[in-house]
C-alpha cells in the first residue's frame, strides 16, 4: 500500500513539473518570436504621439458601422519624452467602419500628445493632423478631454482615480471617409 502511495505521489509530482516546464517553453517561445510582418491587405493605423510612461493602448474597431466595439488590437507602449510612432495592424482582410482609441491603463500616465494619425490600406493613405483629428475623433467626455488643435489628451480624475482616456469616432465622418481607402 505504501509503495502504491509513493508511486502515485512521484507520478503526480513529475506530471506537475512537466506541465510547469511545458508552460514555460510555450511562454518563452512566444516572447522570443519576432513579430510576423503583416500582409499587404492589413489595415494599418499609425499614431505619431508622445506618451511619457510605459502603457498599453488599444485600437478597437467595428465592421458593421456600429459603436459596439468588441474587436481590438493591443499594443505595448514604451514611454518616451520624444515623438514615437505606434503602429496597429488589424487582422488580414478586416476593414473597419468605425475606430476607437483607448489610450492606456497606467494610472501614472501623464497627458498624451497626439501629433498625427495615419490610416493605410492597399497602398492608399489618409493622414490626419491638427484640428482634422477632431473631425474624425471626439473625447469620451466621461473619461477625458481632447483638444484637437493641440492634440492634448487629458485623463479625468473621478473619486481620486484616473480614468482611461478614450477617443470615439464621429460616426458620419468615418462612414464617409474610410471606404475611400478601399478604392
Amino acid at each position: 500500500m505504501k509503495f502504491k502511495n509513493l508511486f502515485l505521489l512521484l507520478f503526480l509530482t513529475l506530471t506537475a513539473i512537466s506541465c510547469k516546464e511545458e508552460g514555460k517553453d510555450k511562454e518563452g517561445s512566444a516572447q522570443g518570436q519576432e513579430e510576423i510582418a503583416p500582409a499587404s491587405n492589413a489595415f494599418k493605423v499609425t499614431l505619431n504621439m508622445v506618451t511619457k510612461k510605459n502603457d498599453d493602448f488599444c485600437l478597437l474597431y467595428t465592421e458593421d458601422g456600429s459603436l459596439n466595439f468588441e474587436k481590438g488590437v493591443w499594443k505595448v507602449i514604451k514611454g518616451s519624452e520624444s515623438d514615437q510612432l505606434v503602429e496597429f495592424y488589424l487582422p488580414n482582410d478586416e476593414f473597419p467602419t468605425q475606430l476607437r482609441l483607448d489610450l492606456g491603463r497606467n494610472p501614472e500616465q501623464d497627458d498624451i500628445l497626439i501629433k498625427s494619425i495615419k490610416f493605410e490600406y492597399l497602398g492608399n493613405t489618409r493622414e490626419l493632423k491638427g484640428a482634422e483629428i477632431g473631425v474624425f475623433f471626439r473625447a469620451d467626455a466621461n473619461k477625458c478631454t481632447f483638444d484637437p488643435v493641440t492634440g492634448l489628451v487629458k485623463a479625468l480624475v473621478k473619486d481620486g482615480k484616473k480614468e482611461t482616456p478614450s477617443l470615439y469616432p464621429h460616426e458620419s465622418v468615418f462612414a464617409a471617409e474610410l471606404p475611400k481607402l478601399a478604392k
